[in-house]
């Protein structure tokens, strides 16, 4: 479903002549002219439209702790080693698989201690372990494998293994796509407008004087933040609800009109 939004501002005055272009995959900002314009009008168009993703993200991470940050990394490895075998066993490749970061830090304990009299008192701190963590961001284009793909993760580690967010996106072909069809809706529908706004003044439309567009997207991210193999259990297979996201550009066009 596409919608068409305009909103529409007569301007008289003084209008200066420039030539910009900015960098975009299709639609610049435009200014043109050479002499000054005693009358303009501008407009602005919005066009939207709702479709249903086709690109799943899932964010997670593995964590391990251990007395030392050798063993603390060699568990990581371990548990890592057995999440990645059972993606690919879904048919996840290493082109949807990428690892966003990776942190080895110390586990302190703090006492607070005085002197026998409770005086001198100070704060002790401790190292008593190393905690890992192996953060991956995953791209799934089957989005019927969404599910599937969680409790897969279970199965790496014990209660290591942690869901941070899941999102329903667009692929960057199809967001692309998408935009220019609307950008031309929308392009389309502001200098329509223009046109009953001058015909409504009595005036005539002329020649365009400057064309800017922006753009916004609203994937759907969903939360979560408990470990996979705690979740998952026994219970019944995770089900995702892919929902649809909105695309959105809006042209904002200046005419002159005499």
């Amino acid at each position: 479903m596409i919608a068409i939004g305009v909103v529409v501002l007569l301007v008289l005055g003084m209008v200066g002549s420039a030539y910009v272009l900015s960098k975009g995959d299709y639609a610049p900002n435009v200014n043109v002219g050479t002499q000054p314009v005693e009358h303009a009008v501008s407009v602005s168009a919005t066009a939207s439209q709702e479709v249903s993703p086709d690109l799943l993200v899932i964010q997670l991470h593995v964590q391990t702790d251990a007395k030392t940050a050798k063993v603390a990394v060699q568990d990581n490895a371990a548990v890592t080693a057995d999440l990645l075998a059972s993606l690919k066993a879904l048919g996840l490749t290493d082109q949807d698989i990428q690892t966003t970061g990776y942190s080895v830090d110390p586990v302190t304990e703090t006492n607070y201690t005085c002197d026998p009299r409770g005086y001198n008192c100070v704060y002790n701190y401790r190292v008593i372990g190393y905690k890992v963590t192996n953060s991956i961001s995953l791209q799934v284009k089957d989005l019927a494998k969404g599910g599937d793909v969680i409790d897969a993760s279970s199965s790496a580690g014990t209660n290591q293994t942690f869901v941070d967010s899941v999102g329903f996106t667009l692929k960057d072909e199809t967001r692309r796509t998408l935009e220019k069809g609307l950008l031309r809706n929308a392009a389309a529908e502001a200098k329509a407008k223009a046109q009953n706004m001058a015909e409504g003044s009595g005036a005539s439309l002329g020649k365009l004087l400057s064309v800017s567009q922006s753009s916004s997207y609203y994937p759907q991210v969903l939360y979560r933040d408990y470990a996979v193999a705690e979740a998952a259990g026994s219970a019944p297979k995770t089900q995702l609800s892919a929902g649809q996201v909105e695309v959105s550009v809006t042209v904002s066009s200046s005419y002159e009109i005499g």
